[in-house]
This record gives structure tokens, C-alpha cells and sequence, in this order.
């Protein structure tokens, strides 16, 4: 993953931060990762992180870049952030990711990603 694309202090990631209320977004928006209160090496040290953002990678290749921005959206207004079918398709490849690792230990969730 070092050869990852990303964005340091990115406004978009920064817009994401203040609407979820959180200390730190991780976004992707096509094949770029926009980071906002976190630095690249503390994104990439984060496994479980770094794998659900993969997923995300994965579905803009699979989709293109504005079908997918618009299915995402869709989704999201349909069924809310949490049960968005995307973020929950990337919850769960970072969770098998991680159980993986014995050593690792699945964080919380964020706040806004909490089921409500």
C-alpha cells in the first residue's frame, strides 16, 4: 500500500470531518485517498482502516468514478450512512482483515458510523 495515492489535509476529507463530527476522515474519491486529522503514516499504520478504504478503491474501479458517486449517494439517502450497502460491504472486508491478525485489536467503530 505504499505506492497509495492520497491527500493530505484534503478540503473534501476536511468537509466529511465537520458534517460527521469526527477527529479524523479517511475518504476516497476515485482512485485517491483524501485524509483530514490524520497523517498519511498514521492512515497507513492502521490496518483495519486502510483495508476498508481499499474496499472503497475497488468499488470506484468496479463502478467508475461518477456511477459510483451517484449509486453511493443514492444509497445513502435511502438508507442512511450506516446501512449504506458500500460502507457496510467495507466494514466487513476490514473486519476479516484484521481478525486475521491475531495481534490486532478491532477498534470501535466511530461515532458516525454507529448504528443508530
Amino acid at each position: 500500500m505504499q505506492n497509495l495515492r492520497t491527500h493530505v489535509n484534503s478540503p473534501l476529507a476536511r468537509i466529511a470531518r465537520l458534517v460527521l463530527k469526527a477527529p479524523r476522515v479517511a475518504m476516497v474519491v476515485g482512485q485517491t485517498v483524501h485524509l483530514s486529522g490524520t497523517t498519511r503514516d498514521e492512515f497507513l499504520a492502521d490496518a483495519e482502516w486502510v483495508a476498508h478504504e481499499a474496499v472503497h478503491l475497488r468499488q470506484y474501479r468496479e463502478h467508475g468514478l461518477l456511477p459510483f458517486l451517484w449509486k453511493y449517494l443514492i444509497e445513502s439517502a435511502r438508507v442512511g450512512y450506516y446501512h449504506n450497502k458500500f460502507e457496510a460491504e467495507a466494514r466487513e472486508e476490514a473486519r476479516r482483515v484484521v481478525l486475521a491478525d491475531p495481534n490486532h485489536v478491532l477498534r470501535p467503530l466511530p461515532r458516525h458510523a454507529q448504528q443508530p
